[in-house]
Order: C-alpha cells, then structure tokens, then sequence
C-alpha cells in the first residue's frame, strides 16, 4: 500500500493532460493515401513511373520513398500535413514498391 498516496496524484494528472494534450497520430491510411496520390500527384505521374528497375530506383527503403514524397511536394507547391505524408507514402509502398514495414 502506498504511504502517501496524495503525492500520487499530480503525477497522474500530469500524465493524463500530457496524454490528451498529445497530437493524435492515427495509423497510415492506404485508402486515404491512393485518394491523395491519385488527386494530387496523378496529374504528372502514372502507375509506370513507380515500377523502374529496382537496382536503379532511388527508392530502396520507406525512409527513402518518404523522402522523394516530400521533395517532389516541395517542388510542387503541395503542401502536405505529415499525415497525409504517411499515407501516401503508405499506399505507394503496399501498392507499388512492396516495401519493408
């Protein structure tokens, strides 16, 4: 049992307003991410563009690809939030370069 149990309790408030006071980070969303790509990137790309050598592709890991992502959105003038970020790159990872997660 615990001797002084109100020193307890502004510990735990504290970590419930860090956990509610948190960003909420959901998980990839590939749905969501093909809908963005298609809408946003689509105009200049094609299912082709993805499916280079693999020896060749600058894109070898998700890292990676999430680098090409966010530097051709800076060209682009497309401003992504992270999470549309994560689920583009989640889509274009399952559905073309069949990535490690």
């Amino acid at each position: 049992m615990l001797r002084h149990p109100h020193r307890l309790l502004p510990v735990l408030m504290l970590v419930v307003l860090v956990v509610l006071g948190a960003p909420s980070v959901r998980a990839q969303d590939m749905a969501r991410g093909r809908e963005l790509y298609e809408t946003l990137c689509g105009d200049c790309h094609y299912q082709r563009v993805h499916e280079r050598d693999r020896a060749k592709s600058k894109v070898q890991t998700l890292l990676e690809l999430r680098a090409q992502v966010k530097r051709w959105s800076v060209q682009t003038r497309r401003s992504f939030s992270e999470q549309d970020l994560a689920d583009i790159v989640e889509y274009l990872s399952v559905s073309h370069y069949h990535l490690e997660h």
